[in-house]
This record gives C-alpha cells, structure tokens and sequence, in this order.
C-alpha cells in the first residue's frame, strides 16, 4: 500500500499539531516532571556547595565567630571535634544529600510506567520533604532554597498524584 503525500500546507499542519500535541504530552508526563525535578535538585545542590564553606569572611565578627567555632573544642557522642566541624561536616552531608536524592529521582522516573502507583507513593513523600525544606529554608536560611524546594514541591505533587490515579 502507498501512502501519498500532498505538498499542500494543508497537509502538513495537522502534523505539526500532532508534533505539538506529543512534545507537550511527553513535558507533562511524569517521567519528564521528575527529571525537571531531579535537575533543580542539582540546582540546589549547586548552590549549596557553591556558598562553601557556608560563612562570609568580610566582617570582623563573622571572623572572630568562625575562629571561635574552630577553637572550642567539645566532646560529642564519646568523640572530641569543634564546633566547626560539626557545622562543616553537616554542610558537606546535606549536599551529598541533595545529589543522592537528585540520583534517586532520575531512576525513579525510569521506572514509574512499571509501577506507577508505588513510584506515586515514593515521589509524595520526597515531594512532602521539600514541603519541609521549603518551609525550613523560609524560616531559617535564604529565599532562593525556598523558592526552589516549593517550585519542586509542586511539580513533585502533580506528578504524584497523576502517577496514583494509574493502575
């Protein structure tokens, strides 16, 4: 059977809205929303390392405050650290955080056509935690980490709640 094409514009608009229609369908498919997510993840993890080493040195208090936390000496959990450590070895954590989180996403939304209902549960919860984070970074740290983890905490909902509708 041939299958004659037309070299009439007509012909060729429905493909283009066909076209159209797909790109849109797929950028609002959950794989797509939580990829999006997973990429403003590395947003935030960006950030987050790139405020390293998490304190400004350009005023003389600050300075004095992180000589302090270097100098102050305690013992925690058995274990004798400073102040600073602490404070630095958390930050460090948080962004291996962000990137593991970043790496679950991606493969989670390889797998979310194979059991979309589970992959709904699991991206709820995550999408719950940047609700949390969203509120925390509001509360206590900056505005730019709040915008993000709200921005994701929407897309992450949306994509939850289409995934749970699935059977």
């Amino acid at each position: 059977m041939t299958k004659i094409i037309s070299d009439t514009p007509s012909s060729l608009i429905p493909e283009k809205k066909t076209n159209n229609k797909q790109l849109r369908d797929f950028l609002l498919s959950p794989v797509a929303l939580i990829r999006l997510s997973s990429i403003l993840f590395v947003m935030l993890t960006i950030g987050h390392t790139s405020a390293y080493p998490w304190t400004t040195d350009h005023d003389i208090q600050k300075k004095q405050l992180v000589a302090s936390m270097k100098s102050v000496d305690l013992v925690f959990a058995g274990e004798r650290s400073s102040y600073w450590s602490l404070y630095f070895g958390w930050g460090l954590y948080v962004a291996v955080l962000l990137l593991t989180l970043t790496i679950i996403l991606w493969f989670l939304s390889d797998v979310a056509h194979l059991a979309p209902r589970r992959v709904g549960i699991m991206i709820q919860i995550i999408s719950v935690s940047c609700l949390a984070g969203a509120y925390l970074s509001f509360r206590f740290f900056y505005v730019p980490p709040f915008i993000l983890l709200s921005v994701i905490f929407v897309i992450l909902q949306t994509t939850a709640v289409r995934l749970m509708r699935r059977t």
